[in-house]
């Protein structure tokens, strides 16, 4: 069976993949904040690859694949922003305000006049708000003291790789569109080259025992799904070719370099595999929400936080308890702030198309000769 069969509708793992993946970041992260080497996780001592960074590339890849289904499957390129722009901006600025103006305040070694007087708290709000250009690390004098000194929310800086990726697949779409009739064809080798291209500069980093860059391994994967989604026509599915992808990777295990090839080959398509063929009662977390997006942008500031007020908090006690905080509060958010935007996204993309007919056509009204002259 083709994966273009099981791409149609909503029922499938998605949520429950990508709150997983967020999952495994919280996790990975709780040994960063306590300040323990990294082989404390036992994936990065044996394979040099951290559980968070599989997480991320977990988040990449869903991610390409269902925006560029949302793309192809609206053949509408405002009504795709206003999707995009509603799933990432309503819950970060809620979060930013809270940390901005409610969390930072309360642990900032500063007083409130010269917190609120420092450029470094509107640059901090502005970058991280706009997603423009990168986005800024450091509150004024908030976490001072502990291991990861200074960085307020370090899961940000996934946050314009992404935003990027969205308005990369608009802008091809809609370069494309000057031939309509031969787009999709395009797209479906457009894509899969720009994840060939991209992979081979993160695949020659690595074999040279060069640095890698994290946001081309990210814009790979989530490049990889897209390709994947276009050509879902040609992709196969099975409960067997997901065993084979899980033992490819652990037989793959025993070398660094070989698991991160296998590894880097395989996760897209595993994680397509995931997110169709178990079904059954897994099914439904679908109905439970998805806060997957909450407990990302919530997890690492918690987290500090905890870090900061009980320094010697023991590595399983941060775990459970930045989990059942972020949960919470990706709960909340998912409830009050990003369901209910989302559910706006064709309220906001039709006012655009009104308001841009009655544009063109005020435009084409003072352009037409004045017929009693």
């Amino acid at each position: 069976m083709r994966l273009s069969r099981y791409a149609v509708g909503r029922d499938n793992n998605f949520t429950l993949l990508r709150f997983s993946a967020a999952m495994t970041v919280l996790f990975a992260h709780s040994i960063a904040v306590l300040g323990l080497p990294p082989e404390t996780e036992i994936f990065y001592s044996r394979l040099g690859f951290s559980l968070g960074e599989m997480g991320l590339d977990m988040l990449f890849v869903t991610s390409g694949f269902l925006v560029t289904a949302s793309l192809a499957g609206r053949r509408d390129l405002v009504g795709y922003l206003w999707a995009r722009a509603l799933r990432v901006y309503p819950g970060l600025w809620t979060m930013l305000v809270v940390a901005v103006f409610g969390l930072a305040p309360m642990l900032t070694r500063l007083s409130l006049a010269d917190y609120f007087h420092s450029p470094k708290t509107w640059e901090y709000l502005f970058k991280c708000a706009t997603l423009i250009g990168g986005i800024r690390y450091s509150l004024p004098g908030v976490f001072e003291t502990v291991p990861l000194k200074n960085e307020f929310n370090g899961s940000l800086w996934t946050m314009p790789v992404e935003v990027r990726m969205y308005l990369y697949l608009a802008g091809t779409w809609l370069v494309l569109a000057v031939v309509p009739s031969l787009r999709d064809r395009a797209m479906r080798f457009v894509l899969p080259l720009a994840a060939a291209t991209i992979a081979a500069i993160v695949l020659s980093e690595r074999l040279t025992g060069g640095p890698v860059n994290g946001a081309n391994i990210r814009i790979f994967m989530f490049l990889y799904g897209s390709s994947l989604y276009l050509w879902r026509d040609r992709v196969p599915m099975s409960p067997a070719i997901l065993v084979a992808l899980f033992a490819a990777l652990v037989a793959a295990s025993f070398d660094k370099t070989v698991f991160f090839i296998v590894y880097f080959a395989s996760l897209a398509p595993l994680v397509l595999h995931l997110a169709y063929v178990p079904g059954g009662r897994i099914r439904r977390f679908n109905a439970w929400g998805d806060y997957s997006y909450g407990v990302y942008i919530y997890a690492f500031p918690v987290q500090q936080t905890l870090a900061y007020l009980f320094p010697a908090m023991p590595l399983a006690a941060m775990m459970a308890s930045s989990a059942a905080v972020s949960v919470a509060i990706g709960i909340v958010s998912w409830k009050l702030i990003e369901e209910r935007a989302l559910g706006r996204k064709d309220d906001f993309a039709a006012a655009t198309r009104r308001l841009f007919v009655f544009g063109l056509t005020r435009i084409g009204a003072s352009a037409r000769p004045d017929s009693s002259a």
